[in-house]
């Protein structure tokens, strides 16, 4: 994937040296470096002989350019058996998504140890058929690193003619436990949770 995207960077480079009057040299740098926490919880109720609601709920921290963020989703299903499999039709899907303080989140990116999140996201709701709705919800979650540190990287290196495009990168993750609130409902510990580190540095040169 990163491939695809560093050959879709380069080939447009390359087009739009090839489409104006030749350049004079250029020595371009460029870093970019984000860290990320992200859990999701599962709910499923039973409604009747075969029937079911699943209720999914996904909190996401990151952080980049020295900025910090957040997003929530609630999407639930309605689902029944037919011939042993479930089949499922989407019933609502909220969004929230805002900037974050100092004091509202926090997220070791060195040893990815520990994350932790408190604050206010107005959601928005969709509803088949219905008129989109908003209302507020406070989310809390706390993470847990748990076991090794897990790394990855590379070194992805492009030349035609006078371009030169030349990218590292370098990402770490940690499986980690998480427990949370969404309002008033205590989502316990969550199915899947992750914490992570990511860092892309790129060098365009021309001659």
């Amino acid at each position: 994937m990163r491939r695809v995207f560093l050959m879709t960077v380069v080939a447009g480079l390359v087009m739009g040296g090839a489409a104006g009057p030749a350049l004079a040299a250029s020595h371009t740098h460029s870093r970019f470096s984000s860290a990320s926490a992200f859990a999701e919880w599962h709910s499923k109720v039973r409604l009747s002989h075969g029937h079911f609601e699943v209720t999914t709920w996904y909190v996401n921290v990151f952080q980049d350019s020295g900025r910090t963020a957040g997003e929530v989703a609630k999407e639930v299903l309605k689902c029944k058996r037919v011939n042993g499999h479930p089949r499922c039709r989407p019933v609502s899907f909220s969004f929230g998504f805002r900037k974050l303080t100092a004091a509202q989140a926090t997220l070791d990116r060195k040893h990815l140890q520990s994350a932790h999140l408190d604050a206010a996201f107005r959601l928005r709701t969709f509803v088949r058929r219905k008129l989109v709705s908003t209302s507020t919800v406070t989310v809390v979650a706390d993470w847990t690193g748990t076991g090794k540190i897990r790394r990855s990287g590379g070194v992805d290196s492009f030349r035609s003619g006078c371009l030169h495009f030349h990218d590292v990168f370098h990402g770490k993750n940690r499986a980690a436990t998480a427990t949370g609130t969404f309002g008033k409902t205590a989502l316990g510990s969550a199915k899947h949770a992750l914490l992570s580190t990511n860092t892309d540095s790129s060098i365009e040169h021309r001659c």
